[in-house]
């Protein structure tokens, strides 16, 4: 982990397997990244999104999944939403939205309405 990288919070690395609890091909791998995960950067606009980068360690599993957006999910009770993207098999973006002026925060995983797995360009 290089020194502008940290490890996830407890509260991202829930928003995370909330996201993945559906199974799909490829959850299983996806699941095993997000205890070794870390955030290789961040939203400049505020918002509680996070660059990630995972499975990097020798062992590490690669999901079947397609590049892009995997799982979305709204915020009950607030305008916002969230986006988790893979690219090559590989957690790399938690995206926190919101429609309104101020920047999106982390919401809670029981709050989080997540949509069927699916993958778009």
């Amino acid at each position: 982990m290089s020194s502008s990288e940290r490890h996830l919070s407890v509260e991202e690395q829930a928003v995370i397997l909330a996201l993945l609890a559906q199974d799909f091909p490829g959850a299983d791998e996806l699941r095993a990244q997000v205890p070794s995960a870390v955030v290789s950067g961040r939203c400049a606009c505020g918002c509680a999104t996070v660059d990630l980068r995972a499975g990097t360690e020798p062992r590490a599993l690669t999901s079947p999944v397609q590049d892009g957006v995997l799982i979305s999910a709204d915020v009950r009770g607030r305008s916002d939403g969230v986006l988790l993207f893979v690219e090559e098999g590989h957690l790399s973006c938690l995206e926190v939205y919101s429609v309104e002026d101020e920047p999106a925060t982390l919401p809670r995983p029981e709050d989080l309405i997540v949509a069927a797995p699916g993958s778009w360009e």
